[in-house]
């Protein structure tokens, strides 16, 4: 009998030495007392532990045997109320993102009270102080990056957006600012500059942030990937549901103690999720169309999706990844995103280019038309601000040129033009003004610093002009042009005041050729 006892006792001191070597290494234990029973969490130090909280009050014994001060966190977002009794004394809170209490180094035992808006279930977690601080400093640098990165992104967006008309841009730019709004309230960072006093308006602000990111990036993606214009229907299924989502985030900001909270945010996350799962698949089919940029779009929501594992299923795989992944992630994607803009501009520019160009050109002689001559006009005038320059217009009309269509035929005809428009731009200068009016009509405008040379580039015009010759197979052709010339003071505003005068002069000297 006494054989057994002492058996016994050896046995419980066993336990009881390996229970306290188990405790000693885990170094903090949460205990929680149901009436079904007892619970038990582990929280191992820098580890991410999944503590489920019921709705309402929710009291844990904290049991902490730690060689040195530390620090237990855990996230912000769907507490009421929070306070650490150390029985001597109130926990005290550490100025961070998160809520931070300060540990006592040694054993202890303390009562976490915590009051949950709804069930939920936040990470904890304990550091040595020591670490704590390393990891916040690591934390304030990668999310200022990430702040400051946004804040650029956001702003260049909206700048150039206005300046050169393109609504991706600015859409792209009301993304950005949204989702870098909705990660500095999910981090808490505007704790770290204002007291706790802020934590009813903080949590408004970070769900309506919520339901706006989800709106305006609906919003950018179906401008960016053409799915309005080509798959309709399923532009109407993700701009409906993105406004669910926001209408959820207003509902749910504005009466969180009177509508059932589970449901709401049941259907703001599995909303999200389906909108993000059909832009990825249309960007899928848009790449696999040939639709430009739609590639880089895959790959920005693939980075995004593949951080998601991390931050919903693989919580303890990696404590930074879990943490950073998906900020990094969405820094990718904005950066990627911002690139996919940037080609898409710079295309949609040099596109306009070429067709403002090509609007400004004669398709015929390849010189300025009658709009391009107005728009290098207030060029010309710009160039001499101080009204010290002469300026003298140039009318140039083919002679007989009717003569050349009837007896020839128009491509003769067309032949002629084209050579009376090389000589033109033979003889004028890079930056002098000239171009085809029509039909057989040709202007030029430049400035001079006297009348002699007026009349100097008028002689040389007349001379250029009076025998243009061009191949009509082995035949050699000839066709003339008369020039009349209009002499400025200063230049007129109206291009039709400059054809006028000029065309008056040109018809004088077309008479006067004709009587000589």
């Amino acid at each position: 009998m006494l054989q057994r006892i002492l058996q016994i006792t050896l046995l419980l001191l066993l336990a009881g030495t390996f229970s306290a070597k188990v405790f000693a290494d885990a170094g903090c234990q949460l205990t929680r007392n149901l009436a079904t029973g007892i619970e038990h969490w582990q929280l191992q130090s820098g580890k991410n532990t999944l503590v489920p909280l019921y709705k309402g009050q929710n009291a844990f014994l904290l049991q902490c045997d730690l060689a040195k001060d530390g620090v237990l966190t855990f996230q912000r977002p769907g507490l009421i109320s929070h306070e650490l009794d150390l029985g001597s004394e109130v926990g005290l809170t550490i100025t961070a993102g998160q809520i931070a209490y300060a540990l006592p180094q040694g054993l202890f035992k303390a009562t976490l009270k915590l009051e949950a808006e709804h069930a939920y279930t936040p990470r904890f977690k304990w550091q040595y102080q020591q670490d704590f601080l390393t990891a916040s400093q690591q934390h304030s640098l990668i999310m200022g990056g990430f702040y400051g990165l946004g804040f650029t992104l956001m702003l260049l967006s909206f700048v150039v957006g206005w300046r050169i008309k393109a609504p991706a841009l600015k859409l792209y730019g009301f993304y950005i600012a949204c989702l870098t709004a909705f990660l500095v309230l999910q981090e808490g960072q505007l704790f770290i500059f204002f007291s706790e006093d802020i934590a009813e308006l903080h949590k408004f602000a970070y769900i309506l942030s919520i339901g706006f990111t989800v709106l305006s990036a609906s919003w950018f993606f179906s401008n960016f990937l053409y799915i309005k214009q080509d798959f309709p229907y399923l532009n109407y299924a993700v701009i409906g549901f993105s406004l669910v989502v926001c209408g959820c985030a207003i509902l749910r900001a504005l009466f969180a103690e009177s509508l059932p909270l589970f449901w709401l945010g049941a259907i703001m996350g599995y909303g999200t999720l389906l909108i993000v799962t059909m832009v990825f698949i249309v960007s899928l089919v848009q790449a696999y169309r040939g639709t430009r940029e739609a590639g880089l779009i895959c790959i920005a929501l693939s980075i995004v999706l593949f951080s998601l594992l991390f931050r919903v299923v693989l919580l303890n795989y990696s404590p930074f990844i879990q943490r950073y992944g998906f900020v990094l992630a969405l820094a990718i994607e904005s950066i990627i995103l911002a690139l996919a803009l940037a080609q898409r501009v710079s295309r949609i520019t040099q596109e306009k280019d070429i067709a403002e160009q090509a609007a400004n050109l004669d398709p015929l002689c390849g010189i300025a038309n009658r709009r391009g001559l107005n728009s290098k006009l207030a060029t010309l005038a710009a160039s001499d601000p101080d009204d010290q320059m002469l300026y003298a217009a140039f009318y140039i009309d083919a002679d007989d040129f009717k003569s050349i269509n009837d007896n020839y035929g128009h491509n003769v005809g067309d032949m002629a033009l084209q050579q009376i428009a090389a000589c033109l731009t033979k003889n004028m200068r890079q930056h002098d003004v000239y171009g085809r009016l029509g039909g057989d009509e040709f202007i030029a405008i430049a400035s001079f610093k006297h009348i002699a040379e007026v009349y100097k580039k008028h002689t040389e015009l007349k001379q250029a002009m009076s025998c243009v010759t061009f191949n009509l197979g082995n035949t050699e052709r000839t066709v003339s042009a008369s020039v009349g010339c209009a002499i400025f003071e200063s230049l007129p505003d109206d291009l039709d005041d400059i054809i006028s005068a000029s065309d008056r002069s040109m018809y004088v000297e077309k008479n006067n050729r004709k009587l000589g």
